[in-house]
């Protein structure tokens, strides 16, 4: 099974960000709501609870990919099992809270408590992620338990990848160190 790429980079890390951040940030809305009962935080949490939904569909699609390569009975595959049901369960409850407040963006039933659990799910399986990276070597080249599986790329991908790559020369590499 090969791995998600976009321009010869891990697709999954590009497409976690929002899942990672619009599911908790729809629990805090949530929160603003039940504190203040201003609509206006119920309405933009079911926007946000939506958006984190779709794009967290698409991370799981993408991390899927990379999943179906790790070595059964392995220390990454158990890590990833974690962070993948953690994800799974995290959906499910945004899905849910979705799902009945589509007529109205106003709480319903648990829908703050669905809304803090997914947040919750969502922050612990980012810390499972950075385990497969950081401490796993998760699709790091030269140390990646994955690194000899092919990738599967999008047309036009090797353009891209040497278009951003040149287009990286034309930056100062100057900053400021901390030492």
């Amino acid at each position: 099974m090969p791995k998600s790429t976009l321009a010869g980079h891990p697709l999954h890390p590009m497409l976690i960000v929002a899942p990672a951040a619009l599911i908790p940030f729809g629990f805090i809305l949530d929160a603003m709501h039940r504190a203040t009962d201003n609509d206006d935080y119920a309405t933009a949490s079911w926007y946000s609870l939506a958006g984190g939904l779709v794009g967290g569909l698409a991370a799981g699609v993408a991390g899927a990919v990379d999943y179906m390569a790790i070595e059964r009975e392995t220390d990454v595959k158990r890590t990833a099992n974690v962070h993948a049901m953690l994800n799974a369960g995290a959906l499910a409850l945004t899905a849910a809270n979705v799902v009945a407040r589509k007529n109205t963006h106003h709480h319903r039933g648990g829908s703050l408590a669905m809304s803090a659990l997914a947040a919750a799910g969502v922050l612990l399986s980012g810390w499972f992620g950075g385990k497969l990276v950081y401490e796993q070597g998760m699709r790091v080249k030269g140390v990646s338990p994955v690194q000899d599986v092919p990738e599967l790329k999008m047309p036009g991908d090797e353009a891209m990848e040497h278009a951003m790559s040149a287009a990286e020369r034309y930056i100062p590499a100057a900053g400021p160190v901390m030492r």
